[in-house]
């Protein structure tokens, strides 16, 4: 958990009713629209993830988050919405389906790729200022390695060296994806969108 969620998390657990509903109207929408993707309901969607936020309000002081917050509430909004799909017969046909087949669900991926997308811009920002500068100079103004160097006044094998770390740095921190393989491929994609 980078220093800005902790600090969030620290003020939720402390209570922080502001802190908590700032969170909450921040990524609600990704949290919903991840419980979606397994309910194909709207308004048993919006209760999943309400449920998900009270229970993180109610045992804050109790609840240790090792990964980072907003993984941590999507993976509680996605498990609570496959246990409402196991309450009758019908949903856990569904559900079983859904689990034998993830990759071929559009909607599953466009949310998976939202939660990478989340995971990419918090290894960014956890970059070194100079490091994440010219990183995001190359891949966001897709700017060229002599442009950068002659802009921020360094040498041009500094500026790869930079851009190296960076994939590097990337590369570690998401390691533990199970979508890995494909991420190098699909970072420029993401930062064009």
């Amino acid at each position: 958990m980078d220093l800005r969620e902790q600090n969030i998390w620290k003020s939720i657990q402390g209570r922080d009713k502001g802190v908590f509903e700032h969170f909450y109207k921040e990524h609600y929408k990704l949290f919903y629209l991840a419980a979606c993707q397994y309910l194909k309901d709207g308004a048993l969607a919006e209760e999943v993830v309400n449920d998900v936020f009270l229970r993180i309000w109610e045992g804050a002081a109790q609840i240790d988050i090792q990964t980072s917050l907003r993984s941590y509430v999507y993976r509680a909004v996605v498990n609570r919405s496959i246990n409402e799909l196991g309450k009758g017969k019908k949903d856990r046909v569904h559900r079983k389906e859904l689990a034998r087949r993830p990759e071929e669900t559009t909607e599953i991926r466009e949310m998976e790729t939202n939660e990478l997308k989340v995971k990419l811009y918090e290894a960014i920002d956890r970059l070194p200022d100079q490091c994440r500068k010219v990183f995001m100079m190359s891949r966001f103004e897709e700017m060229k390695q002599q442009e950068i160097a002659d802009r921020l006044h360094i040498s041009i094998k500094t500026v790869k060296n930079h851009i190296t770390h960076a994939l590097k740095q990337l590369h570690a921190v998401l390691s533990d994806w199970h979508s890995l393989p494909v991420w190098i491929i699909l970072l420029k994609s993401f930062f064009e969108r």
